[in-house]
Order: C-alpha cells, then sequence, then structure tokens
C-alpha cells in the first residue's frame, strides 16, 4: 500500500489569529454538525478525522512515529511507494539558463535525477516497460520510465551526460521529419542518436510532420491536425474520411520506417503531439503495428493504459521536491518535525497541503484537498464563515475501487 508520510506542524499556547473561532457547514443544503471540527488555519480549511467520519461516514486513521531511530529504520532507498505500476516522466527541452517555464535549468534535471536514486526509485528502460506492457513481465518497485518529447539537441548534450553519470536510461520521441531537415530549435541528428542507442538509449515516433496545428475550416480555425479533417483550401472543402485516414496513415507510416532505416528499431511506440488522438488514430496506429502509446494526462500507468499516462517534470515553475512528491503520493521531510501516515478507509492519501495539530486534540487535514479527492464541491462564504459542500454521491456510498 502506498504510504503517504507528512510534516504535521505542531503548534501550542493560544489560536493562531488566522484560525476562525467558529465556522458552521452544510452538505447539499442540510446542516451539519462541526463541533470544532473544522477550522480556518493560515487561509486554509482544515477538517479533524471526527468531522470526516461523521459527516461522510468514512474512517480516518492517523499513525504517528516520533523522528529518531524507528523513522531511520525505513529508508527512503528501501521504501515501497507503489508496484505494479510505471511513473512515466515527460521532459521536453533543456538549457543552463531558460527563458521560459517549459525549458527546464539543468541544474533542476540532476536534482531530479539524484531525488529518484536518493528516495528508491527505479528507472527502467523502454524495453522493459513494453515487456511489462505487451508481455506480462514484471517491473520492479517504484518502476520509473523517463521520457523526452520533441528531439532537441539538449538531450544529447545536457541531459544524456547527467543520465549517464546515474546510469539511467530515458527515451526521446522525436518529430521525425524535424530530425530529416533540421527545422525549428535545434534538434537531434541520427548520428547522436545512434551513439546515445548504444548507451541504452531509445529513441521513437512523435509523428512524422504532424506536430502542429491544421486549419479545419474556411475560416482558419486551427486544431492538432492528427486528429482532425483539415480544410483544403485550393479545393474549397474539408478532407473527405478517406483522405483524413490516407494522410494520417502516411504520416505516421513513414516516422516508423525512418525510424527503422535510421537507427534499426524493431519496436513500435508513440507519444502523440498534444497528447491528442481519436478512435482512427488508435486503428491507424494497430494496422501498423503500434500497439501502446502515451498521452500529456497525468497519472501512474498499469499494464492496462495502453494508452500511458505522464507527468510533467519539464516545468521549471514545479520543484524538484514536489515532483518526488507527486510520484511517490510522499511529502519529503525537510524540517524536523513528525512523520505520519493517513489513511482513509484503508486508502494511503498523501496531502500537499500541511496538517496542523493543536497539542493534545486531533491532526487537521485539509478540507479542499480532501474534497477534491472525492469529487465533493467546496463553497467557502468568508463572511458568514459558512462552507457549503455539494455531492452527487456521498463517498460512503460510492463503490471503492
Amino acid at each position: 500500500m502506498l504510504t503517504g508520510m507528512l510534516v504535521l506542524s505542531l503548534f501550542t499556547g493560544c489560536a493562531s489569529s488566522t484560525e476562525a473561532k467558529s465556522i458552521t457547514a452544510t452538505l447539499n443544503g442540510q446542516n451539519v454538525q462541526v463541533e470544532s471540527g473544522i477550522k480556518l488555519i493560515d487561509g486554509q480549511l482544515m477538517v479533524s478525522p471526527a468531522f470526516i467520519k461523521s459527516v461522510f461516514g468514512m474512517q480516518v486513521d492517523v499513525s504517528k512515529q516520533p523522528v529518531g531511530a524507528a523513522t531511520a529504520a525505513a529508508a527512503p532507498a528501501s521504501k515501497v511507494y507503489y508496484s505494479n505500476q510505471v511513473a512515466v516522466l515527460m521532459y521536453h527541452d533543456l538549457a543552463d539558463k531558460p527563458e521560459v517555464s517549459h525549458i527546464l535549468p539543468v541544474s533542476q534535471f540532476e536534482r531530479h535525477m539524484k531525488l529518484l536514486e536518493t528516495h528508491g526509485f527505479k528507472v527502467i528502460s523502454m524495453d522493459e516497460y513494453l515487456d511489462f506492457m505487451i508481455l506480462g513481465k514484471k517491473v520492479p518497485n517504484n518502476a520509473v520510465l523517463l521520457t523526452f518529447d520533441d528531439g532537441y539537441e539538449s538531450f544529447y548534450t545536457k541531459a544524456y551526460p547527467i543520465l549517464r553519470k546515474y546510469n539511467y536510461t530515458a527515451t526521446n520521441f522525436v518529430i521525425v521529419s524535424a530530425i530529416d531537415n533540421q527545422t525549428g530549435r535545434k534538434k537531434l541528428t541520427w548520428d547522436q542518436m545512434r551513439e546515445m542507442k548504444q548507451a541504452g538509449m531509445s529513441f521513437y515516433s512523435h509523428t512524422y510532420d504532424s506536430h502542429k496545428y491544421g486549419a479545419i475550416n474556411a475560416a482558419g480555425k486551427e486544431k492538432p491536425m492528427l486528429t482532425r479533417h483539415l480544410y483544403l483550401k485550393d479545393k474549397k472543402r474539408i478532407e473527405s474520411d478517406q483522405e483524413y485516414i490516407a494522410r494520417i496513415t502516411a504520416d505516421l507510416s513513414t516516422a516508423e520506417q525512418r525510424l527503422k532505416q535510421e537507427l534499426g528499431n524493431k519496436r513500435s511506440v508513440i507519444a502523440f503531439p498534444y497528447g491528442a488522438y481519436n478512435n482512427d488514430v488508435i486503428k491507424v496506429l494497430h494496422k501498423l503495428g503500434t500497439q501502446l502509446s502515451f498521452t500529456v494526462k497525468k497519472g501512474m500507468t498499469t499494464k492496462d493504459d495502453k494508452n500511458a499516462f505522464r507527468f510533467d517534470a519539464g516545468n521549471s515553475k514545479q520543484t524538484p521536491e514536489a515532483l518526488i512528491n507527486l510520484i511517490g503520493g510522499t511529502t519529503l521531510v525537510k524540517n524536523v518535525g513528525l512523520p505520519i501516515t493517513v489513511t482513509i478507509d484503508g486508502r494511503a492519501i498523501s496531502f500537499s497541503k500541511k496538517l496542523y495539530q493543536r497539542e493534545g486534540s486531533d491532526v487537521m487535514l485539509p478540507l479542499r484537498e480532501f474534497c477534491a479527492i472525492h469529487d465533493i464541491k467546496v463553497e467557502w462564504d468568508h463572511k458568514q464563515k459558512r462552507v457549503h459542500l455539494k455531492a452527487e454521491t456521498l463517498p460512503q456510498h460510492k463503490e471503492r475501487a
């Protein structure tokens, strides 16, 4: 079971100046008993386990462990965060001093790799991932697959030396026409890719030339061209179904042919530009022998997820620690504090917000995060100090996964 380790903030004496004295609450329009089980602390609505049990009928268990020998016994490197799943990380471009947030600083990327090592994550190759997904072979606990999109040269000049340092492999989904023609921001060359492939890196399709938007009507409205019928300006009409299928088939097959010609690829996998796909694209890929694909949707990937999820690791606004927290379901202990584990109805939950506890009382949990997990809408009336909760299906009535 995934274990959520969080730092507990202890506060004693008088109440915080930001803690509301009295808050009332409703659930689907009906008043609920709060009995001090809900508070506003440092601008965050916090609730007690007793509140969650009383209002939603869910059992909250909080196990606390003092920092010391017992904590040290469970070293991060030996911890199991998840099994039979893969956390797929998605990067794009690296630079020493990037000017935009979607290009990751090299130092931040190296910090990612260090934290993966320190906290016991196991980086697997694309071949290992494909064997897991297609052949049913096992992957190690805490498996991570590193992926890059677009085939930028920085994969060779910036990422590759760091990957070699940690003995990690990674996959780059390249826009094949941009490699052939060296268009746009500087791209990898086939020679560089062949060199890196010898060291365990792999390269697959990000389409041949469909990583772009195209006009879908006479007014020039644009959408991802892999998934939409394009407007044919010279013929003053939209592509027929047959023309659309022929176009995307030619693009996807050309990408695969070039990758086989230049790199000797024997397996096929694709990352969809912008994460966009449809049933026609999937059917064409299956005809071409491509069984697995990658989106840009966030989440863990199991062997049933043939269209894999990915965590966006390439945004410089996200700290390396936040990324590790995200994939491991764990809040790293940065300061001296009290690590705790929270389970709700037997399911371990990791909260990104700090937990609070007044000495001698219950741990307080972030209400908005709890509600987001269980599809409950939260409306806060600051003036009236009143919380309105709305749920189509109450958590205790939902079927457990």
